[in-house]
């Protein structure tokens, strides 16, 4: 008996480096059921709506309450008072979030001109007031210069770390630092609607852009303060809302089940190479790709910066390889059960 725990204690930590080399960060690791008639621990991918007041992690607890996967974990936090898209990685699924992660994102915001807070949303205390306003055109060209590449403030109240603490945690303490700088990509900024003091403007951008920045510095560049008052996203790369699961008090556990999408489905962004003979599939079930298939395959995918999806004839993601690292270098094959 207790060599049997030993065991599984083994299988356990191996499970966590595993998970480790794959995606970069420690997931929530449970003990697998065991005994007859056990569920299956649930992997894939799901997209909630996530509802204001809660935040991120607490919507992931309830999915984990109820599915009881072995892993979980979100791909991008959204603030409590925002909603909209979140999407949570499940078992094995975790092992691939960073090719979520870092998926370009799409949201439509409330601007409140006129009054500016310290944490740049609703839920902070008012710091400054301005009387300055402006009309509609002035508001629409002013939003036009923050199309592009740019270089933006991260947020005080936000979570990146400096010197080995979280922002937030400095802020509230009141300790002053400098805040970092990085670079991102606004893809497109339009306003869909103007009513004084408030704007509704939908912004796409890349991984790392604060929209309660965004808001911050567009009301500076008008010559006023601004704050943002509500924020709902709306799609993480081909995730949009029209696909997004409400997560009610009772939602049932079947309706969970079923709103699961495949791994192989979730990562259908990425390009795919087929493997179908028995040897070759073998050998990557060993951690291996045959040295043929890989280097025709390398010629066909010589282009490609990211990871490249290896699907077996079931339809089945095999693994996710990367056609241009180099031996020795960065990891360049993840494999899955299949």
């Amino acid at each position: 008996m207790m060599e049997d725990k030993m065991r599984a204690e083994e299988r356990i930590q191996m499970r966590a480096n595993d998970c480790l080399n794959g995606c970069g960060t420690h997931c929530d690791l449970r003990a697998p059921s065991s005994g007859p008639g056990s569920p299956a621990s649930p992997s894939g991918v799901i997209v909630l709506d996530k509802p204001e007041g809660i935040t991120s992690a607490k919507a992931a607890a309830k999915v984990k309450k109820l599915l009881r996967p072995r892993k979980i974990g979100h791909t991008g936090t959204l603030d409590p008072f925002a909603t909209g898209v979140l999407v949570l990685c499940l078992g094995e699924a975790t092992r691939a979030a960073d090719q979520i992660v870092g998926l370009d994102k799409t949201y439509r915001a409330t601007i409140h001109f006129g009054v500016e807070t310290d944490t740049q949303d609703g839920t902070g205390n008012i710091i400054e007031r301005s009387d300055h306003t402006f009309c509609e055109s002035d508001l629409a060209e002013v939003l036009g210069t923050f199309a592009g590449v740019c270089v933006q403030t991260v947020p005080k109240f936000s979570a990146v770390r400096v010197a080995g603490r979280r922002l937030y945690e400095l802020s509230r303490k009141g300790i002053e630092v400098e805040l970092p700088r990085r670079e991102i990509c606004i893809h497109s900024i339009s306003l869909e609607s103007f009513s004084w003091p408030e704007a509704v403007i939908e912004v796409c951008c890349s991984k790392g852009a604060y929209i309660r920045q965004l808001a911050s510095d567009i009301g500076a560049r008008l010559q006023n303060c601004a704050h943002l008052s509500a924020l709902r996203r709306t799609r993480v790369g081909p995730f949009t809302l029209d696909r997004a699961l409400r997560l009610e008090e009772d939602s049932p556990t079947a309706l969970l089940e079923e709103s699961v999408i495949p791994l192989n489905v979730a990562l259908s962004h990425l390009p795919a190479a087929f493997l179908s003979d028995d040897r070759s599939i073998g050998r990557l079930r060993n951690g291996q790709l045959d040295p043929e298939w890989e280097k025709i395959h390398r010629e066909i995918f010589n282009t490609c910066p990211n990871a490249v999806r290896i699907v077996t004839g079931a339809n089945r993601l095999a693994a996710l390889w990367w056609p241009d690292s180099e031996p020795g270098g960065p990891r360049r094959l993840r494999v899955f059960p299949f």
